[in-house]
């Protein structure tokens, strides 16, 4: 089962099969499927370690403080000057810092050559095959191959990351936190490109704050309920971002609000190309974040 394609055959008869053969087969592949799925696992963690040792890591090193002097020169000019060179510069640096640091899956399998590939097609096979017989078959076992397949690689990309260790602590803190908390998932999307941009341009990542989430998300509904779009509110006892953040016991020291998209890297998107904006994103004083949805309406607030 090296090929992805070869096992469709098979899954087109599993139908006819009996029951009882089934299920031998099912005794099998419970066998073989450990084994095939940590050899891929070991091999695609050894490629990773691979591509972040050797000659080229003082080289990486040394274009990467190029790229953070790049994108800080950016960050200090008037909104005048910044507005071209954030498209210029300013992007061009996050996206070659995230190729430099984070290793991304399928260049982790290109680095592990033949080898690591051929294991993850049997893998991957393997794995197509296993579903669809648990399936088949209504058995109890989960069938959970394919996602415990992109959940290893994703797990092993983000060990390999070479990001700041203590904002990789925040990252993690901050899925607990939105899980406890039950922040959408959109913002907690949102929240996470944001900090991983701040991470990358060699800034601290900041701590989702869920009260600030909150007064964000109401900012949110006030301005597509009400029909306006400002940083001054109408609604009484809402009227600055200090006196929302005041009303969810928090605090707030920048707000940046967007109208357009339910996508959340469009909302990011849009204040990252927009000067005044920009500053709040990447001001290295900001320690906790906050964002709320309603429909097209973003609102990202940030505390000290």
């Amino acid at each position: 089962m090296e090929k992805e394609s070869s096992v469709e055959p098979l899954i087109k008869s599993l139908p006819s099969i009996p029951s009882a053969d089934k299920k031998k087969l099912i005794v099998e592949i419970e066998k073989s499927w450990p084994k095939v799925r940590d050899l891929y696992i070991a091999g695609l963690e050894a490629a990773a370690k691979h591509s972040s040792t050797g000659v080229g890591k003082n080289k990486k090193q040394a274009r990467v403080r190029e790229l953070h002097a790049q994108f800080q020169e950016v960050y200090k000019l008037d909104d005048d000057g910044m507005k071209s060179q954030l498209h210029s510069k300013s992007m061009p640096a996050v996206e070659e810092l995230k190729r430099l640091l984070m290793p991304d899956v399928a260049n982790m399998i290109k680095e592990g050559g033949a080898k690591v590939a051929k294991l993850r097609s049997g893998a991957v096979a393997l794995g197509t095959f296993r579903n669809a017989l648990l399936k088949d078959d209504l058995s109890f076992i989960e069938a959970d191959s394919l996602t415990t397949l992109a959940t290893a690689e994703k797990k092993i990309a983000d060990d390999h990351a070479d990001i700041d260790r203590n904002g990789k602590k925040i990252l993690a803190s901050n899925e607990k936190i939105a899980e406890k908390n039950s922040i959408p998932a959109a913002e907690v999307k949102g929240i996470e490109e944001c900090n991983l941009w701040r991470l990358l341009v060699g800034l601290n990542a900041c701590a989702i704050d869920p009260k600030l989430c909150a007064a964000a998300r109401d900012h949110s509904k006030d301005m597509a309920t009400k029909g306006f779009f400002a940083h001054e509110s109408p609604v009484p006892g809402k009227k600055t971002p200090w006196d929302r953040a005041a009303k969810f016991d928090t605090s707030a020291s920048g707000e940046n609000i967007y109208m357009g998209s339910q996508d959340p890297h469009g909302a990011n998107t849009g204040w990252f190309f927009s000067p005044g904006h920009h500053k709040n994103m990447f001001s290295a004083e900001q320690q906790r974040i906050g964002l709320g949805q309603h429909g097209n309406h973003w609102t990202q607030m940030f505390g000290r």
